[in-house]
């Protein structure tokens, strides 16, 4: 005997529907969860539905009420990541013409699948590519310095090989940061020999890393936890943490390894070598890797450029005139206003993209980690100096961050722009 035939009704597709957003949202809300709940009740108010909704991290609870007073529950299950911005861009196209009613929700679910299943932009060796330029962009703002350069191309390799494989390996992708961390750590003081390096061995490693420090995480959970998301904050702001410490671990253990110790793990004076200018045209390459290894379109990549540029333009000219608290406070506070103005105009990326460049150039996720290798080492006040700068500077980009999209959105509204057109990220 054959099986029935599923009916499903409109309603049916709109719980889906509902579902297959919350799940996008969540597994891309790796820079925060603040306007998650708005994008599905909006969502659901176009197609005549009450959504409401509670972040978990990396669940989410839905309730779905429909016309006739019948509610449905459901609870999605996603790991917020940072991996294709592409897919960020291309949903704020979709979510607009969802909420404004230009599909029909059998439309709406198809546009969705689509989405979810639409390949890389990339391929994994042209991403190879990428995070070596990630790597190699950010040495010189670390330290200006030709060796470190050299090493940070041949360690950027490194880091690239092992996270291209995490990627594809579910067992190894759960340790990550660890394998990572020791596989750099191990070429670094065997093969570049780094124990004795200007700037200290966790200076020269700081950019191959970078592309897994989790500073945008530590940011974004202090976020959430001052607006008052103290769940979702809290468990963001734990596991940025436990990135930190495995990294950090990664790269004590490839000190014992290697022999050089984790009395080498400290910090000492830095030797600039390279003329200025090096230091401003490597953000170029900087942003093209970052552009490949989170998969950003081709035509975002100069949007990410003026985040970067503005950013970090700012944060000099603010430390120079104010101190570094201050002058960070001020680049995050302009680049989110710019941001969120930028982002209101339909046919551009979403603010998200257009500030992350910018919020990677601020991060303070290599203080912190230097801090704790630096602890490890039994260098007491070494640490506890860059664990206090972290928190200077992780508390003056937050704040930056969140007075910038409070004031950028509301001006927006006060102009009397279309509410969808000011989102916080996407």
């Amino acid at each position: 005997m054959s099986e029935p035939a599923v009916v499903t009704t409109r309603d049916d597709d709109i719980d889906r529907l509902v579902r297959m957003a919350g799940t996008f949202l969540l597994r891309n809300s790796a820079e925060g969860t603040f306007d998650l709940h708005l994008r599905l009740r909006d969502i659901g108010r176009a197609y005549g539905v009450q959504v409401r909704s509670m972040v978990m991290m990396e669940g989410l609870l839905v309730v779905v009420t429909h016309a006739d007073g019948r509610q449905v529950s459901d609870v999605v299950h996603a790991q917020p990541s940072l991996e294709r911005l592409d897919l960020v861009s291309h949903y704020k196209q979709l979510d607009r013409r969802m909420v404004a009613g230009e599909l029909t929700v059998a439309e709406a679910i198809h546009r969705l699948d689509e989405l979810e299943t639409r390949p890389p932009p990339y391929p994994w060796w042209i991403r190879f590519v990428g995070v070596m330029l990630f790597a190699a962009g950010f040495a010189p703002s670390v330290q200006a310095n030709w060796r470190q350069l050299g090493g940070s191309l041949i360690l950027g390799a490194v880091m690239a090989a092992v996270y291209l494989v995490g990627e594809r390996v579910a067992m190894l992708r759960t340790m990550l940061p660890l394998v990572a961390a020791t596989a750099v750590s191990l070429v670094a003081f065997s093969v570049l020999r780094i124990a004795h390096a200007h700037g200290g061995p966790v200076l020269v490693m700081v950019p191959a890393l970078f592309v897994m420090i989790p500073g945008d995480f530590l940011c974004a959970a202090a976020a959430e936890i001052a607006v008052g998301q103290f769940t979702v904050g809290t468990i963001r702001l734990a596991q940025s943490f436990l990135v930190l410490f495995e990294l950090a671990a990664g790269v004590i253990i490839g000190a014992a390894i290697s022999g050089a110790g984790t009395a080498s793990l400290i910090s000492s004076t830095t030797v600039d070598n390279m003329p200025w200018i090096v230091t401003v045209l490597a953000w170029v390459p900087f942003t093209l890797g970052m552009a490949l290894t989170f998969c950003a379109r081709r035509r975002d990549v100069i949007w990410l450029l003026l985040g970067v540029y503005l950013a970090w333009g700012v944060q000099l000219l603010g430390t120079w005139f104010f101190g570094t608290v201050a002058g960070t406070f001020l680049a995050a506070l302009v680049l989110t206003l710019v941001g969120v103005w930028l982002g209101r105009h339909p046919e551009r990326p979403p603010t998200l993209v257009i500030i992350l460049g910018g919020v990677f150039v601020l991060t303070v996720g290599s203080m912190a980690l230097r801090g704790l290798t630096t602890l490890a080492g039994g260098h007491l006040l070494e640490s506890f100096h860059d664990l206090a700068n972290f928190t200077e500077i992780a508390g003056a980009l937050t704040f930056g961050l969140i007075v910038g999209t409070s004031i950028g959105v509301a001006v927006l509204r006060r102009l009397r722009s279309p509410p969808r057109a000011v989102p916080s990220l996407f």
